[in-house]
């Protein structure tokens, strides 16, 4: 005769995998380029994964400088065929200074340029629109009541509305506030503080995300959750270790490996061995370079973590982003295999 206690744990363990096995995952990609080409490696991608969504940003709203006015920046093209049988999820990301002094004409105006800008596209192609934006406490008013704004524009009735979720967001919920919208896409990167020196990774640590993420954070947020995960690396420019200067989007792993103007220092940085102009940045002798990457294994570690606690039954897992060279540093049964996590 089975034990009882051993019999719970054979119940449970059975009501878990049935739940797990329930689970519907849709594969993905943001694709935060200005123009689409169709780049037969970045097609190829998509296609083999097979991502059945792209999630496609069409624009920034940032503060005209002269103005002083919301203005929309950035706006996407077309320039190609987006792959056939392949949903689209038109995204526009708003700069949270929009909302020191809000526009109440900006939800029409944002709404009537994205449906400008999908006019092409069959509309049981776009089963769902997002809004990406860092908001805070401060600004979660303006913002909120922006989303409740444009929801009752023709663009947006009748598609599901989702929002980006920072992390911070999830651990103070209460602070931040709860879009009001369909569902949220949990953002897996850019946790750490760019700005501070040293040999951190801004863009994913898994200690970081775990104090993020615990207490079951996730598996008791109020909104269904899609998950990001970042296949993408940058070089951050330090003033002598002490002052962030910026990203250094041109200068990879080929131009810090020239030993006559690098020296490696700590884990992940290099020191600038003498006055240069690399790519266009002028670099100072002593000034220090911090290169971030993510790792498969920190990829993979990540997506264990949040689909741990995921209860959404038919997330997205959205890659950041599809970019062909970009995808070289991650094998196509590397990114199949996050996915099966989730299921």
């Amino acid at each position: 005769m089975i034990p009882r206690i051993i019999l719970i744990g054979l119940l449970l363990g059975c009501i878990s995998c049935h739940q797990r096995m329930q689970r519907k995952v849709t594969p993905a990609f943001y694709y935060w380029k200005q123009t689409w080409t169709g780049n037969s490696q970045e097609r190829q991608y998509a296609e083999q994964l097979p991502a059945k969504r792209l999630y496609i940003k069409l624009f920034d709203v940032d503060i005209d400088e002269v103005t002083k006015a919301p203005v929309p920046v950035a706006i996407f093209k077309q320039a190609a065929p987006f792959p056939a049988n392949t949903d689209i999820v038109p995204v526009v990301f708003l700069m949270n200074e929009v909302w020191a002094h809000p526009d109440p004409q900006l939800a029409a105006k944002v709404s009537k340029l994205m449906a400008q800008l999908c006019d092409s596209l069959p509309a049981g192609r776009i089963p769902e629109v997002q809004l990406d934006c860092d908001w805070t406490q401060t600004s979660r008013e303006a913002y909120f009541s922006f989303i409740k704004q444009i929801r009752q524009t023709p663009f947006f009735q009748h598609r599901r509305v989702s929002a980006t979720i920072r992390m911070y967001q999830v651990k103070y919920k209460v602070r931040a506030g709860i879009p009001p919208v369909d569902r949220g896409l949990l953002m897996c990167y850019n946790m750490g503080d760019l700005r501070k020196p040293g040999s951190h990774n801004s863009i994913l640590d898994l200690e970081t995300m775990a104090s993020y993420l615990g207490e079951q954070r996730v598996a008791n947020y109020p909104l269904p959750l899609d998950v990001a995960l970042p296949l993408f690396s940058w070089s951050v420019l330090f003033r002598n270790d002490t002052g962030y200067v910026g990203i250094l989007r041109s200068v990879g792993e080929r131009e810090l490996q020239n030993t006559r103007l690098f020296a490696p220092g700590k884990k992940h940085l290099y020191i600038v061995q003498q006055d240069t102009l690399l790519n266009g940045y002028p670099l100072r002798k002593g000034n220090v370079i911090r290169r971030e990457n993510v790792d498969k294994s920190s990829l993979e570690g990540a997506a264990r973590m949040v689909a741990g606690q995921l209860t959404t039954s038919d997330p997205a897992v959205i890659f950041y982003h599809l970019d062909s060279v970009t995808l070289k540093n991650y094998p196509l049964d590397e990114l199949q295999k996050i996915t099966r996590i989730f299921n």
